[in-house]
C-alpha cells in the first residue's frame, strides 16, 4: 500500500527520508475524510505541571484510549485497511528492502510476525506498529524538540490534509534540528530541548500524500512548529497519522 519507490534519503544530521505519492490518491483522500474529528481526540497532558512538551492532541492504539481507538477504527474502512498493511509481513519486507537498498540496515527481520510467541516478547524480540492520529493546532501549536523513545526504532507522519487553508500557515512542517549546545547533544532518551538550543537544519514540507520517515538515534531531534497562524483567518488543525514500528 505504500510506494516506497519515489523517494529522498538523506544521512545528516541523522538518516530520514521523504516518500512522495506514497497511497493511491483515492485511498488517500477517504484516509484524509475518515480522519477523525479533533474533538474525539484527547488533549495530550505533560506527566508533571511544570513541563511544556506539546500542544497536540492524539488518540492511539496503546494505553488507556486502547478501546475508544479500535473504536473509531472499525467505522473507517480505508484507514483501517491501512492499519493492516503496516501490521503486515508484507510492510516489513518493503520498508526492509528500502532501507538495505539506501544504506540502513537495522537488522529487521521481515520474516518475524507482530503476534510474536511467548519467548520472543521474553527476549524483547517483538516488532509492534504504534498508530496514532494526530492533530496540531494552528494558534501556536507545537511539540517540542525531541528524539524518540529508545523503545522506537523508525517514526513515520502523513500529513491529513482535508482543508487546503492549513497550508497558508507558517512553520508547519517537521523541523529536523541540530543542538548547539553539548549538554544536548547525545540525547538517546529523548530528553526534550528547548527551541532556542537547536538550529534548524531544513523543515520537511507538510504535504498530500506524503510520509516522512526517520531513523532513531541519540541525535535524531526533530520538532513541530510553534505553528505560526497569521495568514490564517481562524484555527485549523495540522492533522496526521503517526506511527512508530517499535521493539
Amino acid at each position: 500500500m505504500i510506494n516506497f519507490n519515489n523517494s529522498t534519503f538523506f544521512y545528516e544530521p541523522f538518516p530520514h527520508s521523504t516518500l512522495h505519492n506514497v497511497i493511491e490518491e483515492s485511498d488517500y483522500n477517504k484516509i484524509c475524510s475518515e480522519f477523525p474529528e479533533t474533538n474525539l481526540l484527547n488533549k495530550m497532558q505533560d506527566k508533571r505541571k511544570d513541563e511544556k512538551k506539546f500542544f497536540k492532541y492524539n488518540l492511539s492504539n496503546r494505553g488507556k484510549d486502547e478501546k475508544k481507538f479500535f473504536e473509531i477504527l472499525n467505522k473507517s474502512k480505508t484507514i483501517k485497511k491501512f492499519y493492516n498493511y503496516l501490521n503486515s509481513k508484507i510492510f516489513l519486507e518493503k520498508l526492509t528492502e528500502f532501507l538495505l537498498k539506501n544504506h540502513i540496515d537495522l537488522k529487521i527481520n521481515p520474516n518475524q510476525s507482530f503476534k510474536n510467541s511467548l519467548i520472543n516478547k521474553l527476549l524483547k524480540r517483538e516488532l509492534k506498529i504504534n498508530f496514532e492520529f494526530s492533530a496540531i493546532s494552528s494558534n501556536n501549536g507545537f511539540i517540542l524538540p525531541h528524539t524518540d523513545g529508545p523503545n522506537k526504532i523508525i517514526g513515520f507522519v502523513l500529513p491529513v490534509i482535508d482543508n487546503i487553508d492549513i497550508l497558508n500557515a507558517k512553520k508547519l512542517g517537521t523541523q529536523i534540528l541540530s543542538p548547539t549546545e553539548n549538554a544536548y547533544k547525545f540525547n538517546y532518551f529523548n530528553k526534550t530541548v528547548p527551541f532556542n538550543k537547536t538550529l534548524v537544519v531544513k523543515e520537511i514540507p507538510f504535504e498530500k500524500n506524503q510520509i516522512s520517515l526517520h531513523v532513531k538515534t541519540f541525535n535524531s531531534l526533530h520538532a513541530v512548529g510553534p505553528i505560526d497562524p497569521s495568514n490564517l483567518k481562524k484555527e485549523i488543525f495540522r492533522k496526521s497519522i503517526t506511527f512508530f514500528l517499535e521493539k
